[in-house]
């Protein structure tokens, strides 16, 4: 009996011991769970305060634009402060409608999760999901796995709380997103489907981008507007159910389309791309910068690294102005699209192998053609030049395995294997017509062509480039290197070089000034002869006019303004070509200058760069500056890390440099010519106002100086337009010499490269925004040349200037 009595309390004692266990082990888990995680590889309270993720390198116009940016991933942080409050509602009513109230985990939440298995929602809080986005690893299938990320979440979500503000938490999170299409935050997110900055967004917008969130794959707009309208909806409907929104503004809001301004961010797009790609490379000359000892300048101090230009979120500050930018590649479009093209493809009709001029030799014609081919992005693919899959050249291995070459690529993130392709397959699948998408002025066409005759077609495009430069700073304001870089990669403004044609024949009659020539001077105009054997001269060479129109006197000033080959030549027989080779150093050309006498016409390849930094030492009273592209670079704090140094030369004296400038003048106003009876100037048509002509009637009020380049055969045309604000200058031509115009009023630098001038310049001046005031050029303190260019007054006081019988100073 006694032993029946003591059983009733034993047996309650188990109970409450079965029952306190059955109660407390899902704790003691969770709490052995989270021990362990604590345990586990978290990151330190170092990388806490400082999370790691690359952000995009900016890079800014001087008007304060974002003209593009380089990038792993096209991320931009922005402040709290920064983003619209109706995307702030829409995250926190639809994710997290506790935010404010909990520490990192939402318990509630958590236990709704685990009752309905997460069909009420999950329970991962913003802060868990940031935590998640930062610093774990991809969900784990295994879900013993997952359940020990989630915990290792938590506890990050926990130190996140503490290290930063619900606002700042907030940030990091959009700030950190994949928003897809290369919209990686929501900077980059609101500019991409948008068009506009985050705090500019509207609710409906807000709401869009929110619910992407979900799943970004799956509501992505450019492949599911539907389905995205319908999460839309449901960010909406948590906004009302949280009284962020009204009843009526729920039911407005909810059927609007989705209004996206889908804006690609590419490198191949947008303004200024040829621009946006030699500023790359200057940059990452730069960061690679080292000092005496070897070690690198511009280092990280987070990691002790050189910076990344793709991952460490640097700001670069261009001199580019967007405006101008916009209104030199639409002054090239107008031009080249509305006429110059159009002149040119008639002119192709009648040639015997269009594009190629008939003067062109079939073996000159099949060389340029194998050459480019092997050039070609398809060629050096097939021939195993270049991974066509990571588009990486030197990366390839060649291998054999049962009789059969292969090409295996070695880049540890691709591992592509082709089959290897003999000589005769390649130029059968060169000449094998398949259906492609080419480029054309009306816009991409699809047609069927072989690869070879895609090449040729694309021969046929005439080309630009065109760069516009502040004078007295150097900084560049515009930099167009072609008509479309996607399909045209080859920069030609500064990494391509043809012959400057009379663009030179400043430099020469600015060395015959600085000689003390006079500009009223009056020369012959007669071919001069260069002998055999002067010069190293192998034969005799005598240039000549395109006019022949000899046996005359005329002044220097009329000799440049109307680009006159015999007077140019004339003049550099007298001092010879070294004096002009060095002048033309000092005004900061480094390309190869051969002293011979056809140098003074201009056979010399430059950039359009060179050339016209050149030109810009007359308006600049003398000084050679370096084009300037980067004014400063800051890290992603803020902090300058880099500032320009202008490099200037003094290469004139500042009374030849004005005189040449007031000369200059006379090519766009003219200059009176005894003999003609009448001023002429090669570019005297900008003056004009002709309805025919969209370009031309530019006020007299804006002072222009001046000059025009055509070269041999008509294959490049050129214009070097300078006023008191911009120095320009412009090249036009085909991509091979030997594509060109046969006539020279088609092919001369007034119709090739000189309109583009016209429609930049004018549109320039018309935008009040610029303050580009009407006005003369300036003159330098106490100087005084007037005397020397008025050449009725000269005539009087100094005879010795003219002489009908050609029997005066040079006799």
């Amino acid at each position: 009996m006694p032993k029946k009595k003591t059983s009733k309390p034993i047996k309650k004692g188990r109970y409450a011991f079965f029952t306190w266990i059955l109660v407390m082990s899902p704790l003691i888990g969770i709490l052995a769970l989270l021990g362990a995680a604590a345990l586990s590889d978290l990151p330190t309270f170092e990388k806490l305060e400082n999370p790691r993720s690359d952000l995009a390198t900016e890079i800014m116009t001087a008007d304060g634009k974002v003209l593009g940016k380089y990038y792993k991933q096209n991320r931009t942080n922005v402040a709290y402060e920064e983003i619209s409050p109706f995307v702030i509602n829409a995250l926190v009513a639809t994710e997290d409608e506790r935010y404010h109230s909990h520490s990192g985990i939402d318990i509630e939440a958590v236990a709704r999760a685990i009752l309905y298995m997460g069909k009420k929602g999950g329970g991962s809080t913003i802060t868990q999901q940031l935590a998640k986005l930062l610093f774990t690893e991809k969900s784990s299938r295994n879900i013993f796995e997952r359940v020990f990320q989630k915990a290792q979440e938590w506890i990050i979500a926990m130190r996140l709380e503490k290290s930063y503000s619900k606002e700042e938490i907030l940030a990091m999170y959009l700030n950190q997103y994949d928003f897809l299409n290369q919209a990686v935050g929501i900077r980059s997110a609101a500019n991409i489907y948008f068009n506009k900055e985050p705090l500019d967004l509207e609710m409906n917008e807000a709401a869009m981008l929110v619910g992407m969130l979900k799943n970004s794959a799956l509501f992505n707009p450019l492949r599911r507007p539907e389905m995205v309208q319908d999460r839309r909806k449901t960010v909406l409907f948590q906004m009302r159910r949280n009284e962020i929104i009204s009843e009526a503004q729920y039911d407005s809001l909810k059927i609007l389309p989705l209004g996206l301004d889908y804006t690609r961010q590419s490198h191949d797009e947008g303004l200024a791309p040829y621009f946006r790609e030699i500023l790359r490379a200057e940059i990452q000359n730069v960061l690679d910068s080292q000092d005496e000892n070897g070690d690198f300048k511009y280092v990280d101090p987070e990691d002790g690294e050189p910076y990344d230009i793709y991952s460490d979120g640097l700001k670069i500050y261009t001199t580019i102005d967007s405006r101008l930018q916009t209104y030199a590649e639409s002054a090239v479009r107008s031009h080249l699209k509305n006429q110059l093209q159009g002149q040119f493809n008639n002119y192709l009709k009648s040639l015997r192998n269009p594009p190629f001029s008939n003067d062109i030799e079939r073996s000159d014609i099949n060389k340029i053609m194998n050459s480019a081919k092997k050039r070609s992005f398809h060629y050096r693919i097939l021939d195993g030049q270049l991974c066509g899959n990571c588009e990486r050249s030197g990366t390839l291995e060649k291998l054999t395995e049962e009789g059969q070459d292969y090409y295996k690529c070695t880049n540890n993130t691709c591992g592509r294997q082709v089959r290897a392709r003999t000589a005769n397959e390649i130029d059968e699948i060169f000449e094998t017509p398949k259906e492609m998408t080419v480029f054309s002025w009306k816009g991409m066409i699809d047609t069927l062509l072989s690869p070879l005759d895609s090449i040729k077609y694309y021969k046929s495009f005439l080309q630009a480039g065109m760069m516009s430069m502040e004078p007295n700073t150097g900084f560049v304001r515009a930099w167009v290197g072609g008509i479309d870089y996607k399909e045209f990669k080859y920069d030609h403004v500064k990494q391509g070089k043809r012959q400057v044609g009379s663009t030179f024949k400043p430099i020469i009659y600015a060395t015959a000034v600085r000689e003390g020539f006079s500009p009223c001077l009056e020369i012959p105009k007669v071919p001069t002869t260069f002998e055999k054997g002067t010069f190293n001269l192998q034969e005799d060479w005598t240039p000549q006019d395109s006019d022949h129109d000899y046996g005359y006197m005329a002044t220097l000033k009329w000799g440049l303004a109307n680009s006159v080959n015999t007077m140019t030549s004339y003049l550099m027989k007298q001092f010879g070509p070294d004096p002009v080779v060095k002048l033309a150093r000092d005004m900061g050309i480094k390309s190869d200058l051969l002293p011979v006498p056809s140098l003074c016409l201009g056979v010399a390849d430059l950039s359009v760069y060179e050339i016209t930094a050149a030109n810009n030492v007359f308006v600049n009273q003398g000084v050679y500056i370096e084009p300037i592209i980067i004014t400063r670079i800051e890290d992603k704090a803020g902090n300058s890390i880099y500032d320009v140094t202008p490099q200037t030369n003094e290469a004139l004296d500042p009374r030849t440099s004005q005189i040449m400038l007031e000369m200059m003048k006379g090519t766009v106003d003219g200059v009176y010519n005894r003999h003609k009876e009448r001023a002429t100037g090669t570019a005297m048509r900008l003056r004009m106002d002709l309805d025919s002509r969209k370009y031309d009637g530019i006020p007299k009020d804006i002072k222009i100086a001046c000059k025009t380049g055509t070269t041999q055969n008509q294959s490049d045309g050129w214009f070097i337009g300078m006023t008191p604000d911009l120095s320009t200058g412009i090249w036009v031509g085909a991509e091979d010499r030997a594509v060109r115009f046969s006539s020279l009023q088609l092919g001369m630098g007034t119709n090739m490269a000189l309109p583009i001038w016209g429609y930049f310049i004018k549109d320039a001046y018309k935008d009040e925004s610029l303050k580009l005031k009407p006005r003369d050029f300036e003159t330098p303190p106490g100087l005084s040349i007037e005397h020397e260019l008025n050449c009725d007054a000269a005539r009087e006081t100094d005879p010795f200037l003219y002489d009908d019988e050609g029997e005066g100073l040079f006799d």
